[in-house]
């Protein structure tokens, strides 16, 4: 029996963890950054565009025990924040914008 698609996209996120994790199993500093810049460039380069240097704060705001490693559960999380910010462009919003959707040009509100 194969595995659905959903399924394989979470099982892909197994390996793209292990290629930067180091013998223990984790993700340091310098690991995560080369993660972020190697497979999220586009992500990394409409934040630098909106004056949001993502990659000065992100290991701290994701290494939530203060060990100095990323684990798997804090790598899921970042990589949610990167899904939650491409769903939310979806929706209208801008880039690396936190969910801040986009204002209509003035002079458009209000017209239908």
């Amino acid at each position: 029996m194969s595995h659905t698609q959903a399924e394989e996209a979470v099982m892909s996120l197994i390996p793209l963890f292990h290629t930067y994790t180091k013998p223990d199993d984790t993700i340091d500093k310098p690991g995560l950054l080369t993660m972020l810049q190697e497979r999220f460039p586009h992500f990394l380069s409409a934040c630098n565009q909106r004056g949001t240097d993502y990659l000065s704060h992100v290991f701290e705001d994701k290494d939530k025990n203060g060990d100095q490693k990323i684990q798997f559960s804090e790598f899921l999380s970042l990589l949610g924040d990167i899904a939650t910010d491409y769903h939310n462009q979806s929706h209208g919003a801008a880039p690396c914008s936190g969910g801040t959707r986009q204002q209509p040009a003035r002079g458009l509100q209000g017209r239908q």
